[in-house]
C-alpha cells in the first residue's frame, strides 16, 4: 500500500511540475512576443518622426519647433535600444526555458509556440 501511495504522490508532483513548466514557457514567451512588438512600434515611430522632422526643416519651420521633434526623435530612438537589451535578455531567458523544461513539455502548444518565436527573433538579434 505505502508503494501505491509514494507512486501516486510521485505522479501529482510530476503533474505540478509539468504545469509550471508549462506556465513558465507562456510567461516568458508572451515577454518575448511583448518585446518584439514593443520594438516594431518603435521602429515605426523613429521612421515617422524622422519623415515629420524632415518636413518640418523643409518648410522652415520654427527652429524651436525643430529642436522639439528633434527631440521626440532621440527619445524614440533611444527606446529601440532599451528595447533591443530587453528582447535578447527575453530571448535568453526563453532559450533557458526551452532547455530546462522543453523535455516536460513535448508536444505542447507552449513548447511549440516557445520555439517559433525564439526561430523567428533570432536572426535578427545583434551578434
Amino acid at each position: 500500500p505505502d508503494a501505491r501511495r509514494s507512486t501516486t504522490h510521485t505522479s501529482r508532483d510530476t503533474m505540478a511540475d509539468n504545469k509550471e513548466a508549462l506556465r513558465a514557457l507562456k510567461i516568458k514567451t508572451g515577454v518575448m512576443t511583448r518585446v518584439r512588438k514593443e520594438l516594431a512600434m518603435y521602429e515605426q515611430e523613429v521612421k515617422t518622426e524622422t519623415e515629420k522632422l524632415e518636413a518640418m526643416k523643409a518648410d522652415g519651420r520654427d527652429p524651436h519647433d525643430v529642436k522639439q521633434q528633434d527631440q521626440v526623435l532621440g527619445e524614440s530612438t533611444m527606446m529601440i535600444g532599451d528595447c533591443k537589451s530587453r528582447m535578447e535578455s527575453a530571448f535568453n531567458d526563453l532559450l533557458a526555458a526551452v532547455e530546462e523544461h522543453g523535455p516536460d513539455c513535448e508536444g505542447s502548444e507552449e513548447l511549440t509556440a516557445a520555439k517559433a518565436i525564439l526561430d523567428e527573433v533570432e536572426p535578427t538579434l545583434e551578434v
